[in-house]
């Protein structure tokens, strides 16, 4: 990256790539950057003179860039994930994803009318991604303490009454997808309560008495959903 300072001060950014090209192109991008494409014919003082001759313009076009750059982004409502409440951004790019960056959930898509569906379906793949890690967490700590879980299908489900279920004659639980808003522990702790039905099929002192044994925090943490 090389600088080129102006008279009045200013100063413009490029970088050069040497191309089989008959005249000297340049590309502007929004972070003030000029990419730079020329013959080899074409000495770096003649490629100066070039962009000092067009720095009007060019200063001109990476503020338009910017000020564009800016009106992209959409700002949406937040989102709460894992215990926490992230703002959600939406910005216009041609990548198409949704990451968890610099403590905010942002959207990257050319199509903002799809926003929410692709924040949904992002939150569903990482919410089972981690109901798997903590499934396989619990079921060997049960093992470990000798107890043997039968094989068990796991369902991420969109429930209203319950935040998760056990059918232990069928090895199915289903897990509340709305518990991705609540920490990772409260989670873990739902996941608990439905494997302990499994040796205690009701809610008796035993049951919790075999919950608290295996997970001591259960109540801690399982108490965010009342």
């Amino acid at each position: 990256m090389t600088t080129i300072k102006l008279p009045d001060g200013r100063e413009i950014k490029y970088e050069l790539t040497r191309k089989r090209v008959k005249n000297v192109n340049m590309r502007i991008k929004a972070d003030g950057t000029v990419y730079v494409s020329a013959n080899t014919r074409v000495s770096i003082k003649r490629i100066e003179e070039i962009l000092t001759e067009r720095a009007d313009y060019i200063l001109n076009a990476v503020k338009h860039l910017q000020e564009r750059e800016q009106r992209s982004e959409i700002t949406a409502q937040s989102m709460r994930w894992l215990g926490k409440e992230y703002p959600v951004r939406i910005i216009r790019n041609f990548s198409e994803r949704v990451a968890l960056e610099e403590n905010e959930l942002r959207v990257f898509t050319a199509h903002p009318e799809e926003a929410q569906q692709k924040l949904s379906e992002w939150a569903v793949t990482n919410f089972s991604a981690l109901v798997e890690e903590l499934n396989a967490e619990v079921r060997t700590m049960l093992i470990s303490c000798n107890f043997k879980p039968p094989a068990t299908r796991i369902s991420i489900k969109d429930m209203k009454t319950r935040w998760g279920s056990c059918s232990y004659t069928r090895g199915h639980i289903s897990i509340n997808l709305r518990l991705m808003a609540y920490p990772r522990e409260t989670v873990l702790s739902v996941l608990w309560h439905e494997y302990a039905h499994y040796w205690h099929h009701d809610h008796s002192e035993r049951f919790y008495a075999f919950l608290c044994e295996h997970y001591p925090e259960y109540h801690r943490w399982n108490s965010l959903l009342r």
